[in-house]
């Protein structure tokens, strides 16, 4: 079904900001007080809608963030990359009531707090990715760490800073985490 576009701008912006909260309402479950959205999430978990056209005050038009679209539809200014968070903690919630405007800071602690980058596997997913890069190897790493040899020698030898093998002989640097035992002795 094809709309046609209506000459006066406002009428469009109404019936665009009309149709796009209809599409939003269409995805919301009631559950308490939390409207839980049961769309599409992104990565994060967080509610997504694909929008065709960019809307007045949504600047990007592809998948958008629900809880942006909620509340400037809901008569809120939007500030762009501002983050909108949920009082009632609920990912899932796009009810205009529980949605405020917080910072990027408040948003990364409350994710800390709740576990997001703890855990030996999320190190062990950061060494990997830092690692395919790097001039060493965990064998070198290795090497380096039993040699009885002195830093300015291997920092030579393997073309390193001399920190870096300090680093590795201390085991600040190039983890191992092939074993369970690799963390016990340092830090």
């Amino acid at each position: 079904m094809s709309l046609n576009r209506s000459k006066n701008p406002r009428t469009q912006t109404l019936i665009d900001e009309t149709m796009l909260m209809m599409r939003v309402v269409m995805n919301i479950e009631e559950v308490g007080n939390c409207w839980e959205w049961t769309g599409a999430v992104g990565n994060t978990g967080h509610p997504i809608l694909h929008i065709r056209q960019p809307v007045k005050g949504i600047d990007a038009k592809g998948c958008v963030l629900v809880r942006r679209l909620v509340y400037m539809l809901s008569g809120h200014e939007l500030i762009p990359r501002q983050p909108i968070d949920c009082r009632c903690g609920n990912k899932l919630c796009v009810n205009p009531a529980h949605l405020f405007q917080s910072t990027i800071a408040k948003v990364a602690k409350k994710a800390a707090k709740a576990g997001a980058w703890k855990g030996e596997a999320r190190a062990r997913k950061i060494a990997v990715a830092k690692r395919k890069n790097a001039k060493l190897t965990i064998e070198i790493a290795r090497e380096i760490r039993l040699s009885v040899e002195s830093g300015p020698v291997l920092a030579e030898k393997y073309g390193i800073n001399k920190s870096l093998v300090n680093g590795i002989k201390r085991g600040i640097a190039w983890r191992d985490y092939s074993t369970p035992f690799a963390g016990l002795g340092a830090r």
